[in-house]
């Protein structure tokens, strides 16, 4: 019998042999997971469960390698891609301690690892002080590690794994970061500019307005690019993560042809045959070059057209477009007052887009960003981005002054 075979039935001896599958969780901005359920979907993953910001899927033991790479190379949306490595329930930290060791730790860790618990959350559990389930916990790893490599202290020089807890009513889930840096760092933006937007959530916001590279598509404050850059990624159906590397690659238990052959039919779907209508503004010229070269570095400069304008000089063109934007707003102008100023202003150039049958979506920390626009929008959802709270007010067309807003979270 194989080593990977070996290391796939222990893996799955330890996450229950009467269920023949096991568990990915995409973590994603606390909003989108719904839009992340989808994404997955569409890459074949039905999902098995959802949490406020998480998406848990299942999977074939025997695809392991396949599924951690389609996911981390192709999801758009994520953040990270966890793998659970097993799960207990206990009320005492004997219990906890034993649940930990007693998981397939060799699978992803090696004699040299430096294995780093970063977080353990509980809600309503009996277990509940961070800092020591945090040292118990890593305690317990390298105590199996050491058993199984016959060590008596591990050297910790080698690459990290970073371990999460999630604890719910004393059960006790234990999972393992497969990403490394996050799925936001996509390998091209080597170059930004002041609080760039994140691009897991420009790929968001092109996915909640329904964007297609049929439509011709608008960013009036494009920044550093992340928007206009991650709708030409998607236009070309390029794989977010295809030019980059992932923790997972260095677990034993990895199949390297099954994460060849994963890359390359994410090359083989390149298009280069494509055209798309994307127009990015910036009144800032350091912006404008910053941009361009990002363009340069994912390989699709040739969809975008950068120019130097002011946002509120915007005019529609073509049929049925989306604007999407991300104005300025608190930390970069200083105060919620300019940034409000900065809306007001935008109120005509809103109002020309819808005119013309556009649909805008605007990405602030205002949820009146509407109000001060002079529309009311269709919907806002709310998103959480780690400490920071943004709202999406979307507009797919005037409403009559007395209609409500749809508020979405």
């Amino acid at each position: 019998m194989s080593s990977e075979h070996l290391c796939r039935n222990r893996l799955l001896s330890h996450t229950g042999s009467v269920k023949p599958l096991l568990h990915a969780v995409a973590a994603t901005t606390l909003g989108l997971e719904k839009v992340l359920a989808k994404e997955l979907s569409v890459l074949g993953y039905a999902e098995a469960s959802r949490q406020p910001g998480r998406v848990t899927i299942a999977f074939p033991h025997d695809r392991l390698t396949e599924t951690l790479a389609r996911l981390n190379m192709g999801t758009r949306t994520a953040d990270r891609v966890f793998l659970e490595l097993g799960s207990f329930r206990t009320q005492d930290f004997d219990g906890f301690y034993a649940g930990v060791a007693g998981l397939p730790w060799d699978l992803v860790c090696v004699r040299d690892s430096r294995v780093v618990v970063e977080r353990v959350r509980a809600v309503q559990c009996r277990l509940s002080a961070q800092t020591t389930l945090q040292a118990m916990a890593q305690k317990a790893i390298y105590a199996a590690l050491m058993k199984t490599y016959g060590m008596q202290r591990m050297p910790e020089t080698g690459d990290e794994v970073r371990v999460r807890l999630w604890g719910d009513h004393d059960e006790w889930q234990v999972v393992v970061d497969t990403s490394g840096d996050p799925l936001s760092k996509r390998g091209y933006r080597r170059l930004t500019h002041a609080a760039p937007l994140k691009e897991t959530l420009a790929a968001g916001m092109l996915f909640l307005a329904g964007w297609r590279r049929s439509r011709p598509l608008c960013d009036p404050f494009c920044g550093s690019g992340t928007i206009p850059i991650e709708a030409a990624l998607y236009a070309r159906d390029a794989a977010p993560g295809l030019h980059r590397r992932f923790a997972f690659e260095r677990w034993p238990v990895i199949n390297g042809k099954a994460l060849h052959d994963v890359r390359q039919a994410y090359e083989e779907r390149l298009r280069d045959d494509i055209s798309a209508d994307i127009q990015a503004r910036d009144i800032d010229a350091r912006a404008l070059d910053l941009a361009r070269a990002n363009a340069r570095l994912a390989g699709v400069d040739a969809l975008v057209h950068f120019d130097r304008a002011q946002a509120e000089d915007a005019k529609p063109w073509g049929n049925r477009g989306v604007l999407l934007a991300n104005p300025p707003y608190g930390q970069r102008l200083g105060d919620a007052a300019a940034a409000q100023s900065l809306y007001r202003a935008l109120a005509p150039m809103l109002g020309r887009f819808l005119d013309a049958g556009w649909e805008c979506g605007f990405i602030t920390s205002d949820p009146d960003f509407g109000r001060y626009a002079g529309t009311r929008p269709t919907s806002v959802r709310t998103l959480i981005s780690g400490q920071e709270t943004l709202y999406f007010s979307w507009f797919s067309g005037h409403k009559p002054a007395d209609s409500k807003t749809r508020h979405d979270s």
